[in-house]
């Protein structure tokens, strides 16, 4: 790969890791102040909708500050990656299994589609990661 290529590429593993923080941070902050975004009415209990707030808030709200971490502190840029993209693989993983033992629905397309987006994301930015830093 040539050095042009490599500057060229240079950026979009930090964009990338950007971009899934700032949808994790959102994503965290959407679940802790309005849980019922994400499980609409099907937790009523008090300590159903803590844990939706813990599950999908602050652990997203977590994960998306670990990422801009990486975005900001250079030698944090692949560990922030690496982060993202397991955990997020994990989730979809899980998701589609899920899906294949309990049903499909419309909430759980939706919200598959959600997760795809930072996973995508994260397996880009740690490929051209791994495209720019490697010897030529």
């Amino acid at each position: 790969m040539s050095t042009k290529t490599r500057k060229t590429l240079s950026w979009v593993p930090r964009a990338a890791l950007l971009l899934c923080g700032l949808i994790m941070c959102l994503a965290g902050v959407t679940g802790v102040l309005d849980p019922s975004v994400i499980s609409g009415t099907a937790v009523l209990a008090p300590d159903g909708i803590t844990s939706i707030r813990v599950d999908f808030g602050g652990f997203h709200l977590g994960l998306g500050l670990f990422a801009l971490y990486g975005v900001f502190f250079r030698s944090f840029l692949k560990p922030g990656l690496v982060a993202v993209c397991t955990t997020l693989t994990l989730v979809v993983v899980t998701r589609l299994l899920g899906i294949n033992f309990d049903g499909l629905n419309d909430a759980q397309i939706t919200i598959l589609s959600r997760e795809l987006v930072p996973f995508t994301l994260s397996i880009v930015g740690l490929l051209s990661l791994f495209l720019v830093s490697r010897p030529a």
